[in-house]
């Protein structure tokens, strides 16, 4: 499914002086937004019109290929059109704002619908928004960084994520504020003492890697590795690395580690706690170790 098959009910904003239709629909943009007018071209400059008071989403990540995000913006009352737009791609929606309910009524609110194609690049992207008045004055813009991901984290009340797109064996490590590391071979971050007994019910109040993904460069459709806490996790600083054990015939592979928190396991009420990204070469699988404790650093956090 291209950008195009996201294309829902795209319509004009009859009524609407200020804003001239566009003969571009749009359907080669890589986010959608439902109802909305495209404008093609660069995000517009920030001027001294409505100011944006702040922007919302329902999560804090976007699956590939879906038509079904909402993100909610709030203006000054002055504000009667919104610009939406990707930070660092061409191309703006525009929708007509309304006066808020309950809960903002003396201002402008817009509550939208989007989707990005299935090629959009994983990882970390600023969503944009800014608001016209009638006469066309633009204000300043807002940011609102989401995570593009391939499908939502799995449910966790932790999820450290690792994934690519390409051929390599790429190895996640997390280590936890207890000094236990989880990975490929040890795939726990429990480190139970030696010469001591270990309680059954202790390993899966851990860290637990779900899976290995290209192991000994098997391809797997969409690569990607997760260490999920089921239950609190510790408190402390996390370590997060990335270890290139083979990179299968490519040159270089790119990669992205995303963070989530996930209260009561609900993959729907997951915030993005941090993300990176970096790029695996040659250099990294020849002269490096591959053990506990490997990897280059991608990510420090703290829940």
């Amino acid at each position: 499914m291209r950008a195009a098959a996201l294309l829902v009910g795209i319509a004009g904003l009859a009524g609407c002086d200020v804003i001239t239709a566009s003969p571009d629909p749009g359907l080669h943009a890589r986010m959608q937004v439902r109802g909305a007018e495209f404008r093609p071209g660069p995000f517009p400059d920030d001027g001294d019109g409505p100011a944006t008071q702040g922007v919302q989403s329902t999560h804090a990540y976007v699956p590939l290929g879906t038509f079904r995000e909402r993100v909610h913006g709030v203006f000054d009352r002055t504000a009667r059109t919104a610009w939406i737009g990707i930070g660092g791609f061409t191309g703006s929606w525009v929708l007509p704002t309304t006066i808020g309910g309950t809960e903002t009524p003396d201002s402008a609110v817009l509550d939208a619908v989007i989707g990005l194609s299935p090629d959009f690049p994983r990882g970390e992207f600023r969503l944009l928004m800014v608001a016209a008045d009638e006469h066309g004055e633009l204000g300043a813009r807002r940011e609102l960084m989401l995570v593009a991901e391939a499908e939502p984290p799995p449910a966790g009340e932790l999820v450290v994520g690792l994934s690519w797109d390409g051929p390599a064996d790429l190895d996640i490590h997390v280590v936890d504020p207890l000094g236990g590391e989880a990975w490929s071979d040890d795939p726990n971050t429990f480190d139970p003492k030696i010469g001591e007994p270990v309680d059954p019910a202790e390993p899966p109040r851990h860290g637990i890697l779900d899976r290995d993904a290209n192991r000994r460069c098997r391809r797997d459709t969409l690569p990607s590795e997760h260490v999920i806490w089921s239950v609190p996790p510790p408190p402390g600083e996390y370590i997060v690395r990335v270890d290139a054990r083979d990179l299968c015939g490519a040159p270089s592979q790119a990669w992205e580690v995303a963070v989530y928190r996930c209260p009561g396991n609900d993959p729907e009420a997951c915030v993005a706690l941090g993300a990176a990204r970096g790029v695996a070469v040659r250099d990294d699988v020849v002269f490096a170790p591959h053990g506990r404790g490997a990897g280059v650093l991608a990510l420090r956090f703290t829940p």
